[in-house]
């Protein structure tokens, strides 16, 4: 009888009824007894009404606010530690945090519980992102016939780089040549549009780079790569005859650029000064071109006017600074790349490397006298460009005043 009455006390000291007093004992003897406060580290059980069949899925966390619901039992909002939270939970849905190995077992569980809650949330995530976007991106789109038209395309649908290059790849997707052929003139304008699109985006990398994240230029030109030669191969003799008409572009230009040398002072581009060399665009474009043409043939309608124009660049383009040096670098690179497949060498290239190597000389002003291209010949009036030896002595690594290159004859 003693027992029983005890048992009684100890019932109504946990809440009074039976069932209350099975719960309790589920859990720990002091568990229940004990209010917790606000900012104890406590495990929730999460979403407990939710659960099919009772089940549990117990998260570690921390109580951000202790209340009193209207029956007057004490319910707390808890904050879990991936950053959810839940309101109003009831003190059997939240227990203490405890250092027994039961409990570390449980978390472990909980751990895992919470990875795979976490990938259950980042699947929603994903999927709900590529409904949203296949509402804001159409499928389907008219051929744009001008670069501001595909630019309007762009801001009205497009909220990143890559979301630029899908629209851009949808557009030939729903319009290729090889869908109807009547598409044959609307592609041909599209694939110039294109070109000029590369070179915008060329340049805007040369201007302020990469562009983050977001903008992701480089990815922008190497998708915008990728939708060019699948156009070649729609239609070869289109792109070729874009190509062509192009590259004729490029050369009015540069004829231009150098009839404006004799009334323009020359500077440097990079402080946006006035340089007759081709923009980095125009020179990222034309690294495209061997990726899209095949650049071992003896004579092709594509690849040898570039190969042409890049002679031109390098010997008639005069050189006043260091950026006109590293312009003439990267287009040298380019004619040995156009040319390696072939087993052919440009003389254009090869004479700017003898002239850049000049350059370094001990005495540059009577090394350079002697250099094969003339737009070399007049470097030496460039103090910019005399001090690249006394530059180089002035690097960590050299070490002296009066380095001595590997290629300099005793």
């Amino acid at each position: 009888d003693d027992d029983d009455d005890d048992d009684d006390d100890e019932k109504h000291d946990l809440g009074g009824s039976d069932d209350e007093a099975s719960a309790a004992d589920a859990s720990s003897d002091d568990d229940g007894a004990i209010e917790l406060e606000k900012g104890t580290k406590v495990e929730g059980n999460y979403h407990a009404s939710e659960q099919y069949a009772g089940k549990q899925n117990w998260y570690p966390g921390a109580i951000t606010a202790v209340r009193t619901d209207a029956s007057g039992n004490t319910i707390y909002d808890v904050t879990y530690n991936d950053g959810d939270f839940e309101e109003g939970m009831a003190a059997e849905n939240v227990r203490p945090v405890q250092e027994s190995e039961e409990v570390e077992k449980e978390e472990d569980g909980a751990e895992e519980g919470e990875e795979r809650r976490e990938v259950d949330l980042g699947k929603r995530r994903k999927r709900k992102a590529k409904i949203r976007a296949g509402e804001a991106i159409p499928f389907v789109f008219e051929v744009p016939t001008t670069l501001d038209a595909l630019h309007d395309l762009i801001a009205e649908h497009a909220a990143t780089g890559a979301d630029a290059s899908l629209i851009i790849e949808r557009i030939h997707a729903t319009n290729s040549i090889r869908l109807n052929h009547k598409n044959k003139e609307a592609m041909q304008n599209y694939y110039d549009v294109l070109l000029r699109r590369f070179v915008a985006v060329g340049d805007a990398i040369f201007a302020s780079g990469n562009g983050g994240r977001d903008l992701g230029r480089y990815g922008q030109l190497d998708a915008l790569t990728k939708t060019l030669y699948r156009m070649s191969q729609d239609s070869p003799e289109c792109a070729g005859a874009v190509w062509s008409r192009r590259l004729g572009i490029f050369q009015k230009a540069l004829s231009k650029r150098l009839r404006d040398v004799e009334v323009t002072p020359l500077g440097d581009a990079c402080q946006d000064e006035f340089s007759a060399w081709p923009s980095t665009g125009t020179l990222l474009l034309m690294r495209t071109l061997p990726h899209i043409f095949p650049s071992t043939d003896k004579r092709h309608a594509v690849v040898t006017p570039a190969l042409l124009l890049l002679g031109q660049i390098l010997a008639q383009t005069p050189i006043k600074t260091r950026y006109d040096v590293v312009m003439g670098l990267f287009c040298t690179g380019l004619m040995l790349e156009y040319t390696k497949g072939a087993k052919r060498l440009p003389p254009e290239a090869t004479a700017f490397l003898a002239g850049a190597l000049r350059l370094f000389a001990d005495d540059a002003e009577i090394a350079l006298g002697d250099s094969p291209l003339p737009s070399l010949g007049n470097a030496s009036k460039c103090p910019q460009l005399m001090l690249l030896r006394e530059s180089l002595c002035k690097m960590p690594r050299s070490g002296s005043k009066n380095v001595r290159l590997s290629f300099e004859k005793d």
